[in-house]
């Protein structure tokens, strides 16, 4: 997320609440003028424009946030998983012989690797829980595809799965 999406929408989300709370405030006291840095405007007259600009900021986090990507320089620079020879060569024999190593599933597992060493890096056992579980899901799905029996499914699964499990090394 851009970082100056969140500062924007919290302007906006403040000019708003000023705006409805002057409203409320000065709505009950039956007051029609408000006085601002030294100029005289009617109640009705503020409290638009404050909600409006505050509708407009909040709108146009919203509009940056889903238009215009954010790329910061440590996220082009995120560390690529290298496993080792043996490693890498035992998931390979292992994928080509289960027929596993077609594009999409090579680009789900890579994909995989990555977030997952990030995820270790940071310590968040929950996410490497639930990559764990996304990517077993995914293997056992393409085997199931080949009519195997439950056994052999479950054991190449867990076969895959160990293999990717084991901690690249950077």
């Amino acid at each position: 997320m851009n970082p100056i999406v969140p500062t924007i929408m919290a302007v906006g989300v403040v000019i708003f609440i000023i705006g409805i709370a002057v409203q409320l405030r000065l709505g009950v006291d039956r007051i029609n003028v408000v006085k601002l840095l030294g100029k005289e405007m009617k109640l009705f007259y503020f409290v638009i424009v404050t909600v409006g600009i505050g509708t407009i900021l909040i709108m146009s986090s919203v509009l940056l946030h889903k238009y215009v990507p954010y790329q910061s320089d440590s996220g082009n620079q995120s560390a690529q998983t290298v496993l080792s020879g043996n490693q890498k060569y035992e998931l390979e024999s292992t994928l080509l012989s289960l027929n596993l190593n077609k594009d999409a599933m090579m680009t789900a597992i890579n994909r995989f690797q990555t977030e997952y060493q990030e995820a270790s890096q940071r310590g968040e056992k929950n996410t490497m829980d639930l990559l764990l579980l996304e990517m077993a899901y995914r293997v056992r799905a393409e085997l199931q595809n080949r009519n195997l029996s439950e056994g052999q499914i479950e054991s190449d699964v867990e076969r895959v799965m160990t293999l990717l499990k084991q901690q690249p090394k950077k």
